[in-house]
């Protein structure tokens, strides 16, 4: 790794053409997969009717997709370095689109678990693309911009997906019910590959031989800690997720020696360990964890208590929850030009901050709502304050950590960073889970609202400690880039 984590003192400068065409490109692309993450969560209902979907099937449909795309993002990452980004930008393209086909026109349960499957392993495949084309298409002065308009389609993209889906469901195009939140993707998906060879910029790659070992590997160490962190809750914890969960340390042992082995030989591994070994990076993995496992689980859960406890259509809960993506598209929007003010960990802590008095305020709301009328009204103050934040860390945290990685790293550090990202979010969503339910089995609809009011407060105190942790993490790295220690370019 190279280069100063400190980004240019200068305003963004307007995007060159040919920067233009690939931002925009991209970010389409992005703007799709993300909404797809959570647009399936409001089509449950209408599953269950059309499918004969039971609960595990549900689980399934979801998790699925989330599995598939975290496990195979290093990977899809290492192959843009390898064989071109533009190449595999258009295969994840053209894949994910046949397999939106699929999940629209599945007749079975078990037709869309598959389908939802080659989604997520088509979206891990696009995704780091995306990320690297940013980082190496667009010049360094402009990056920072680049990335805060990431920032903010990551932030619309996740209320978007439920909102698209409500309307999409509530419309009932030709009586189709849930079918078009996947067949919308259909023309999406031809329009990227159609211009993708005009707009994305060409890259040979490096035309090395894929690490298949420390592929398997990682692969296998992925679905070991997902898996039980996604469906173990409803399962009840079963031995055999804590045996895979026993598997992981020992998969990561594996993995590192692979990739040392590899890098000795001259040979081109997964993942370089001089990159690994970086104690920035390494933090900045951390803090991606951490930071994320408060933040996609909130959604989860609030709607629940939307739902469960005050009778909020799907449609209803979605919107309630916009004032934090308004937020969040606020700062991202305009995070670029803060970076260039008050430097990057400056920016990342103060969202991070801001994000522990956001998330402490929505707990003093809730503690003041005991009837919960209004309470979509009331939450909105401390939404919009909470998604401040948020946008004060996705576009500066990413551009951050990438200034540091080398061109030919770019696709492997940005499923590095992705794939911290999932495991983030799978983490938090199971260690909230135990604050929110504590206990509880059965039926949610058997739940109040003042019971799950409780359970949500009880929730939000694991977010305001995760944010607490991301802040001090931030401060760290801030410290390390103080001093002046950087690593040298392997």
């Amino acid at each position: 790794m190279s280069g100063s984590l400190t980004p240019t003192a200068s305003a963004p400068t307007r995007f060159l053409p040919a920067e233009r065409r690939a931002t925009a490109l991209v970010l389409g692309a992005a703007f799709m997969l993300l909404a797809d993450t959570s647009i399936v969560n409001v089509a449950v209902p209408s599953l269950q009717r059309d499918l004969g979907a039971d609960v595990p099937d549900v689980q399934l449909v979801v998790a699925g997709y989330v599995v598939a795309y975290a496990v195979m993002l290093i990977t899809g990452g290492r192959l843009g370095d390898l064989y071109g980004r533009r190449r595999m930008f258009m295969i994840g393209a053209v894949s994910f689109t046949l397999a939106s086909l699929a999940c629209g026109l599945a007749q079975s349960p078990e037709q869309l678990i598959a389908a939802r499957v080659w989604q997520g392993l088509s979206a891990s495949v696009l995704y780091p693309q995306v990320i690297a084309v940013l980082h190496i298409a667009v010049g360094a002065e402009r990056r920072g911009r680049a990335f805060a308009l990431l920032g903010a389609v990551v932030s619309c993209a996740t209320i978007a997906g439920p909102l698209i889906a409500g309307l999409l469901i509530s419309a009932d195009v030709a009586g189709l019910q849930w079918r078009p939140i996947f067949l919308i993707n259909i023309p999406v998906g031809i329009v990227l590959t159609a211009l993708a060879p005009r707009m994305v910029p060409a890259h040979k790659g490096l035309r090395l031989r894929l690490d298949y070992a420390g592929s398997l590997t990682v692969v296998l160490l992925l679905v070991a800690l997902l898996v039980p962190l996604t469906i173990g809750r409803d399962q009840g914890w079963p031995l055999w997720g804590w045996l895979l969960l026993l598997c992981v340390p020992v998969l990561l042992a594996v993995f590192l020696r692979l990739e040392a082995a590899l890098e000795r030989q001259g040979k081109a591994p997964l993942l370089r360990p001089g990159l690994w070994t970086d104690p920035t990076f390494r933090l900045a993995l951390a803090l991606y964890l951490v930071y994320f496992s408060a933040v996609v689980p909130f959604f989860l859960y609030f709607s629940v208590t939307l739902q469960y406890g005050l009778g909020y259509g799907a449609l209803a809960a979605a919107a309630t929850m916009a004032p934090y993506a308004v937020g969040s598209t606020l700062t991202s929007l305009w995070s670029a030009r803060i970076v260039s003010r008050f430097d990057a960990p400056r920016t990342i802590l103060a969202g991070c901050v801001t994000g522990v008095v956001g998330s402490a305020l929505m707990i003093a709301t809730l503690g003041g709502s005991g009837s919960g009328r209004h309470l979509g009204w009331a939450m909105v103050p401390s939404m919009v304050f909470t998604g401040l934040g948020l946008g004060l860390v996705l576009g500066p945290l990413l551009n951050f950590v990438l200034a540091r990685v080398r061109h030919d790293d770019s696709g492997a550090a940005s499923g590095a960073l992705s794939t911290a990202q999932q495991i983030g979010s799978s983490l938090g969503v199971a260690v909230i889970g135990v604050a929110f339910f504590r206990g509880f089995r059965g039926d949610l609809a058997s739940l109040d609202y003042p019971a799950l009011r409780t359970d949500m407060m009880f929730g939000l105190v694991v977010v305001v400690t995760a944010f607490a942790l991301a802040s001090a993490l931030v401060w760290l790295i801030a410290r390390r880039s103080r001093s002046g220690r950087h690593s040298p370019a392997p």
